[in-house]
């Protein structure tokens, strides 16, 4: 046991007195009890000021403003588990506009550091426990907001409100979003964006939302047409109107038009790699093939496509339907088919497709 003389004003003494009526004046039992409550307090807080902050300010403030806002109806009690089933149950779906001006005023809020003040004032007086900042990076001077601590889901959830404030009212997109357990990382860059969602938050945050407002705008079309694929185990072919005709009447359908919107080129211009991941993705959608990989092989591209097709009118006509694609794009190659393979060897060494950034 350590024993030190302690000297205090009065004023500190008369905040431990709940703590000598307790403990029957014992001074040292008093200060026990003091050290084990600040101890307690300090958890959760990097520093004693910041506990301070929280106690003196955030605390008093929190359950006034909590019980009044749940006494005129504007908000609810809910609990984390259920907050958190909605938060990850319309993942993938942006906010919707009303709900980022309702938690973000644009009329008040001018800048990034408005949003962040405002944003971190009320995280404050709400309870959320949020800290949000923003820093630049030295090498590129990208700008990058940070969001710490707090509920996971609500933290995620600010995230993309904040993205998509940023994106139709300052001008800013979404480059890259580092999730970590305890933090989100936006990184920024510049966007005209004319108050529409940029591309990189809908990339982000928003990859099933135009999904989700075709499934709500046609729900009997899309509910039979999932029953069916379920039903089924997907084995089904899902065609272009002029693909199907094409194909009723004997013709070999030209495809070119996919892979040209696809990549945003005339298809003269898509190299061989890009070719083939758009092939994936058109095989993917179509289910006329069951998977496709590329290989190289004596120091040649091939590129194999696996199908379930047992008739070989329908195999030829696959055969024909890809090659007619490879050699649209100028490509030279060989076609051979065993059983549910057909295999595509490009004639030139695969050297020959080399792009400036070292894909073929």
């Amino acid at each position: 046991m350590i024993r030190k003389n302690v000297s205090m004003e009065d004023e500190y003494l008369q905040k431990l007195q709940p703590f000598l009526d307790k403990n029957n004046g014992n001074l040292s039992a008093a200060i026990r009890d003091a050290i084990e409550l600040a101890d307690a307090a300090l958890r959760g807080h990097e520093s004693v000021e910041d506990a301070l902050e929280y106690f003196t300010e955030g605390s008093t403030k929190y359950p006034e403003i909590r019980n009044s806002l749940i006494e005129s109806g504007e908000c609810i009690l809910i609990s984390q588990l259920s907050f958190r089933w909605l938060i990850e149950n319309t993942d993938g779906i942006l906010v919707d506009d009303e709900l980022v001006s309702e938690l973000f005023n644009p009329y008040q809020i001018k800048t990034a550091s408005d949003l962040l003040e405002y944003l971190n004032t009320r995280s404050r007086n709400m309870g959320w426990g949020i800290k949000v900042s923003i820093n630049t990076l030295q090498e590129d001077k990208t700008e990058v907001i940070l969001l710490e601590n707090g509920d996971p889901s609500l933290r995620a959830y600010l995230a993309e409100a904040i993205s998509i404030f940023l994106g139709r009212y300052l001008n800013l997109d979404v480059s890259f979003v580092h999730r970590k357990s305890n933090s989100i990382r936006i990184f920024l860059k510049e966007h005209r964006s004319d108050m529409e969602v940029p591309p990189g938050i809908r990339k982000n945050f928003g990859t099933l939302d135009y999904t989700f407002k075709e499934i709500r705008s046609k729900p009997e079309f899309w509910t039979s047409l999932v029953e069916r694929y379920r039903q089924q185990r997907y084995q089904r072919v899902n065609l272009n109107k002029d693909v199907f005709e094409a194909f009723l009447s004997g013709e070999i359908p030209d495809v070119t038009s996919f892979f040209e919107a696809s990549a945003g080129k005339p298809i003269q211009e898509i190299p061989l790699y890009e070719l083939f991941a758009i092939s994936k993705k058109l095989i993917f959608v179509t289910q006329l093939a069951t998977d496709v990989e590329r290989t190289v092989e004596r120091g040649k591209i091939n590129i194999k496509i696996r199908h379930q097709f047992s008739d070989e009118i329908a195999i030829e006509k696959l055969i024909a339907l890809f090659s007619k694609l490879f050699m649209a794009a100028g490509h030279a190659f060989e076609a051979r088919t065993v059983s549910n393979l057909i295999t595509l060897e490009f004639k030139e060494p695969c050297s020959a497709y080399s792009s400036s950034n070292g894909k073929y």
